[in-house]
């Protein structure tokens, strides 16, 4: 998505600041987005790219599975 003000950098979103972008602007739909080239910040109604982690790719393939019988901290 390209800036709609300089035209020529690419938008990232930016975290939400002050009570109006917090509270009233998601009402309405709009999210905050930083230009890349001339730093300005927009809003926009578009959300972008929603990243999505299925829960297979988030877990661990080795669970942890406790002591083992060589540790150095087991009580005999």
């Amino acid at each position: 998505m390209k800036c709609t003000k300089c035209h020529h950098g690419e938008l990232s979103r930016t975290r939400r600041v002050g009570l109006l972008e917090d509270n009233l602007l998601p009402l309405f739909g709009y999210f905050p987005w930083l230009c890349s080239t001339c730093k300005q910040r927009v809003l926009l109604k578009n959300r972008g790219e929603r990243r999505r982690v299925s829960r297979d790719e988030d877990s661990d393939p080795t669970p942890f599975t406790g002591p083992h019988e060589n540790s150095l901290h087991q009580v005999q």
